[in-house]
């Protein structure tokens, strides 16, 4: 079994996040949105030994991860294709940042990466789809959003657990993810009582669908 890493690009939008930390406390870095700390999380990962899982928790795109932003620090990509390249060598990779199946493609160096699509983690990236994709806004309120949020979390946390206890290789972890958001998708369109139950199970199909696992 490899050993677990964590990096966190923390700020107010990704904060939902710190639940992989409450659960996974060893190996865990967490980047706080100013220069040194970025600069240091590059250098966490650097000595992450070959043949360990690296996950990285935050904002990204399909040219890379993100740091984290504030008031007064601009979020930018500080890990793209060229240096993803290196940090990667023989490692074992889990993505969990917007359209980081498209980014994944262009990898080459990771033993095994898991990468997923376009996750709606905030109404503003609803707001951003609506306008800039598809003309359609998703009738979401914030709870519905906080639901989709920790569902797809403690799907990623459980599948985590279930590797760390030896129980599963990591090429299974797809499928136990898989596993449990379909649980979660059940569970939400039984419960009568959330309104949106329907549109709040799409976002979850969505989310299982465009997950993309790559063996190098």
């Amino acid at each position: 079994m490899s050993e677990l890493y964590f990096i966190h690009s923390l700020d107010d939008s990704t904060s939902f996040l710190s639940v992989f930390q409450e659960n996974f406390q060893e190996n865990f870095f967490v980047i706080e949105p100013n220069k040194e700390s970025v600069d240091n999380s590059l250098k966490f990962l650097q000595k992450i030994p070959e043949n360990s899982i690296f996950v990285f928790l935050g904002h990204g795109h399909s040219t890379g991860l993100n740091t984290p932003e504030s008031n007064v620090f601009e979020k930018y990509t500080f890990i793209d294709r060229s240096n993803a390249n290196e940090l990667f060598v023989n490692k074992k990779v889990i993505l969990l940042s917007c359209r980081s199946r498209e980014f994944i493609s262009k990898i080459t160096s990771a033993d095994e990466i898991i990468g997923f699509g376009n996750i709606l983690s905030s109404l503003e990236e609803i707001r951003i789809e609506a306008d800039l994709e598809t003309g359609h806004f998703r009738a979401l309120s914030k709870y519905d959003i906080n639901y989709f949020n920790n569902s797809y979390c403690s799907a990623i946390i459980k599948a985590l657990f279930n590797y760390k206890n030896g129980s599963y290789h990591f090429k299974q972890l797809p499928i136990l993810i898989e596993f449990y958001i379909n649980q979660k998708i059940n569970e939400t369109l039984l419960e009568k009582s959330t309104k949106n139950r329907v549109e709040i199970a799409k976002l979850l199909f969505e989310f299982r669908n465009e997950m993309l696992y790559i063996q190098k």
